[in-house]
C-alpha cells in the first residue's frame, strides 16, 4: 500500500493535524520531504504491528503448550499472504539452559521423505526416470520376492506412495549402533534379504514402508552416479534456496546450531546414523522449510520456470489407485504426503519423529497457507496434535472450516457385516504381531445411524454411514473410513493410510489367554524354585521340572540384561541380545525335555501342580513359536 493511499484512509481532520504537526517540527526544513517520509514510516508501523502481536499471540500460545505438554522447545514456520514468519520457543538443551533460537536446526524424521520424493519428482521432470517403472529395471540385482512380479512388478510410483506391499522396519534398522554416514544404503537388507519380501498386491493398499524409501535412495545413487546425498543437497536444496539444509548426517558435537534432541525424561538423545537414511535423515530450519513450503504453494515452480512438473505437485496427498481410492476414500498417501482431516481442515501434510525429534508440516494449496513446526523432544505422552490445531487456528482457514459437516450421512446402518475384531495387515516392527493381536486391535460394533470403531487403549470413534460401504468420522469434512472384502471374503477397514483386517475374536481371546497363563505360570515355577532353594529342599532339584525351570530362568536373566542396555542398542549384535536369542532355543527344548520326563510316569504327573504349569509354559512357547518370536534375534 502507497503512503498516499494510506493516508487518504484517515478523516479529512486527523490528515490536516498530521501535515500541521509535521511542519511544526521542521519549520527549517523541507516539510514535504519530511511528510513523505514519516507517511512512509506511518504505514510500515500499520502493516508491522499487528503482524508482531500476531506473532506474539503465537508465540506465546506454543509457549503455554511447550510448559503444559511438558517438552523442552520448537521451531515454527507459517506461511500467511506469501509471508513466511519464522518462531522459536522453548529451550535448545535442557542441561545447559541454552534458549533456542530461530536459526537452530533441527532433525525432522520421516519428513525426509517428502524431500527425498521431491528429488525423485525432479528426475522424472529431467525424463531421467519414469514413475511406472519397474524398480528393479534399475535396481537388477535386487533380491525382492513379488509373489505378483509377472504382472504386477513394483514400481518407483509404488514406493512413493507405500503401495509396494513391503513391510516397514525391522528393530535394527533404527534402533542400532552398527551404522555410520558412510554405511553402504544395501546394507539395510543384505544380512536379511526377506526384508524386502513384498506381502500383498503392489499397488492395492497404503502400508508405510521405510524400507521402500530406502530403495529410493539407492534409486537415485544408480541413476547420477554419486550419493543420493550430495546429488540432491547440490541440485535440489540449493537451487530451491534451503542454505541450512541437508541430508548429510550431522550430529550436536560437528554442528553447534543443531539443537539438543531429548527423550521424554528430559535426557538429551544425540543424533545417530541409521540403515535406512533415505527415509528418515535430513536436517534443516524453520526458514529453510517455509521457503521449502512456499516452493510446494508455487507449484513447483523457480524464477517462473518449472522445477517440477505441476501435475506432480498437484498429485500429492491424493491417491487414485489403491483399493479405498477406487471406492471413494480420497484421502490418503501419494508421492511423498498425504491428505489429512483434522480440526475441520484437510490439508496435505506428514509427520515425522526420530530419536529425541517430532516435525510436522501443512499445505493448504489453494488458500496458500502453511505451517511447520518441530519439537526437539520425542515424548510418548505429549499430545503434539495441541500444536497442529494453534497453528491452524492462526492460519484463519475459516474459508475451509464451512466444508465441515457437508458430507451427508445416511439414516442407518443397512446391516451389522461389518462388526467385529480388526488388527493391523502390517506391523510396523517385524515381527511383533502377537503384540498388534492382543493389544493391538479394533472392535468395530453398530449404533443404529453409525458404527462405533474402538482401538485399544484409544479414544473411542464414532462415524455415520454415508452410503457404500463408507462411513465419515465426527469432526472430519470427508470419507475417512471404508470397509471392503477381497476375492476370499477377508473383511478389511482402511483410512486409506491404515488398513485393518478382521480376524475372529477367538484369535485374539486364545492369544491373549496363551500369554497370560504362560507369563503366570512361568513366575510361579520360578518363585518355586526360590522358595525351595531358601528352604534348602535339594530333592526339589532333582525333579523333571528342573529342566524347564534352568532355561526359564535363563530366558527371565536375558531379558533382564537386554531391558538394561539403551534402546537405541537393542539391535546390536551384544551379549545381552545374544543371550535371549540362546534362550529362545533353550526354552522349548527345556520344556519337551521335562514334559518327556513326566510323561514315563504320566499316571503321576497329572496329579502334580508342576508338570500343569510346564503345560502352560509350552502352550505359552507354541504361542511365540507360531507368531515367529521363537528364535528371536533383534539383528535379523
Amino acid at each position: 500500500m502507497k503512503a498516499e493511499t494510506f493516508t487518504g484512509m484517515i478523516s479529512k481532520d486527523k490528515k490536516m493535524t498530521f501535515n500541521y504537526l509535521l511542519r511544526k517540527i521542521a519549520p527549517f526544513g523541507k516539510p514535504d520531504s519530511l511528510l513523505r517520509m514519516f507517511r512512509t514510516c506511518y504505514v510500515l508501523l500499520w502493516i508491522l504491528l499487528p503482524l508482531a502481536a500476531a506473532s506474539q499471540s503465537l508465540q506465546g500460545k506454543i509457549d503455554d503448550l511447550l510448559k503444559q505438554e511438558k517438552l523442552s522447545g520448537a521451531v515454527y514456520s507459517t506461511i500467511k499472504d506469501s509471508h513466511i514468519t519464522s518462531f522459536s520457543s522453548g529451550l535448545k538443551n535442557l542441561e545447559t539452559g541454552d534458549p533456542m533460537l530461530l536459526d537452530d536446526k533441527v532433525h525432522v524424521g520421516s519428513l525426509t521423505k517428502t524431500f527425498l520424493a521431491i528429488g525423485i519428482l525432479r528426475l522424472a521432470t529431467l525424463n531421467m526416470l519414469d514413475l511406472d517403472d519397474p524398480i528393479k529395471k534399475y535396481l537388477k540385482d535386487l533380491p525382492m520376492d513379488n509373489p505378483w512380479e509377472s504382472s504386477n512388478p513394483v514400481t518407483i510410483r509404488h514406493l512413493l506412495d507405500h503401495t509396494s506391499g513391503m513391510s516397514d522396519i525391522r528393530l535394527w534398522h533404527f534402533f542400532s549402533t552398527g551404522a555410520t554416514a558412510q554405511t553402504p544404503l544395501n546394507e539395510f537388507y543384505g544380512r536379511n534379504p526377506k526384508v524386502l519380501d513384498v506381502h500383498v498386491k503392489p499397488g492395492t493398499m497404503f502400508s508405510y514402508s521405510n524400507i521402500g524409501y530406502t530403495l529410493l535412495g539407492m534409486l537415485i545413487d544408480t541413476i547420477v552416479k554419486e550419493p543420493y546425498e550430495d546429488y540432491l543437497d547440490r541440485n535440489l536444496l540449493r537451487p530451491i534456496g534451503l542454505k541450512n539444509s541437508s541430508f548429510h548426517f550431522r550430529t550436536q558435537h560437528e554442528d553447534k546450531k543443531l539443537a539438543m534432541g531429548h527423550f521424554d525424561n528430559g535426557d538429551p538423545a544425540f543424533a545417530m546414523p541409521i540403515y535406512v537414511r533415505p527415509a528418515g535423515q535430513f536436517t534443516t530450519t524453520a526458514e529453510d522449510m517455509g521457503t521449502f513450503l512456499q516452493f510446494l504453494l508455487n507449484g513447483g515452480r523457480l524464477n517462473d520456470q518449472e522445477f517440477i512438473k505441476k501435475e506432480f505437485i498437484d498429485q500429492m496427498g491424493l491417491p487414485v489407485n489403491t483399493i479405498a481410492a477406487k471406492n471413494g476414500l480420497r484421502l490418503g498417501y501419494s508421492l511423498g504426503a498425504l491428505s489429512r482431516d483434522r480440526h475441520g481442515v484437510v490439508g496435505i501434510a506428514h509427520s515425522g519423529n526420530t530419536i529425541g525429534f517430532r516435525a510436522m508440516y501443512y499445505l493448504f494449496p489453494k488458500e496458500k497457507k502453511a505451517f511447520f513446526i518441530a519439537h526437539n523432544m520425542d515424548s510418548e505422552t505429549a499430545d503434539y496434535d495441541l500444536f497442529n490445531k494453534t497453528l491452524i487456528d492462526h492460519l484463519d482457514l475459516d474459508t475451509l472450516r464451512v466444508q465441515i459437516g457437508s458430507v451427508k450421512s445416511s439414516s442407518s446402518v443397512q446391516d451389522s457385516e461389518w462388526e467385529g475384531y480388526y488388527v493391523p495387515v502390517f506391523t510396523k516392527i517385524h515381527p511383533m504381531e502377537l503384540i498388534d493381536v492382543i493389544s493391538g486391535y479394533t472392535v468395530v460394533k453398530n449404533s443404529g445411524n453409525g458404527i462405533s470403531i474402538r482401538p485399544f487403549q484409544k479414544k473411542e470413534i464414532f462415524a455415520k454411514t454415508i452410503g457404500n460401504a463408507l462411513f465419515v468420522a465426527q469432526g472430519r469434512t470427508a470419507a475417512s473410513h471404508l470397509f471392503y472384502k477381497d476375492g476370499s471374503g477377508v473383511t478389511f477397514l482402511t483410512t486409506g493410510t491404515m488398513t485393518l483386517k478382521k480376524i475372529s475374536s477367538w484369535k485374539i481371546y486364545l492369544s491373549t489367554i496363551s500369554v497370560v497363563l504362560g507369563v503366570v505360570a512361568a513366575l510361579l515355577m520360578i518363585l518355586s524354585f526360590i522358595i525351595n532353594l531358601f528352604r534348602r529342599k535339594w530333592k526339589y532339584f532333582m525333579s523333571p521340572a528342573m529342566f524347564c525351570i534352568s532355561t526359564l530362568i535363563l530366558f527371565t536373566l536375558s531379558l533382564l540384561f537386554v531391558s538394561s542396555i539403551d534402546m537405541i542398542r537393542i539391535g546390536n549384535k551384544s551379549p545381552p541380545t545374544m543371550m535371549i536369542y540362546a534362550c529362545t532355543f533353550l526354552l522349548p527344548a527345556g520344556c519337551f525335555i521335562s514334559l518327556i520326563k513326566y510323561g514315563s510316569t504320566l499316571s503321576k504327573s497329572i496329579k502334580r501342580i508342576d508338570f500343569w504349569l510346564i503345560v502352560l509354559v509350552s502352550q505359552f512357547v507354541i504361542t511365540l513359536w507360531s507368531y515367529n518370536l521363537i528364535p528371536f534375534a533383534t539383528w535379523e
